[in-house]
């Protein structure tokens, strides 16, 4: 038990250490709509995938969403 315990532990600590801060903005027929939100990711294309489903969450309409 103690080493699925700790095996859980490390693979929690080893995926936020690898993870990054984005900063998302989203676009609507080419113009920007809405503030730009941070999302945390390993990688701009999970970022960018994030960001939209928290937008259209929140009631954005948006067509594509752009990470920096």
């Amino acid at each position: 038990m103690k080493k699925l315990i700790a095996g859980l532990a490390l693979m929690l600590i080893s995926s936020v250490t690898f993870a990054e801060t984005f900063e998302c903005t989203g676009y609507f027929n080419g113009a920007p709509v809405g503030p730009a939100i941070k999302v945390e990711a390993s990688k701009t294309a999970v970022a960018e995938t994030k960001a939209h489903d928290r937008m259209r969450k929140d009631g954005i309409k948006l067509d594509y969403v752009k990470c920096k």
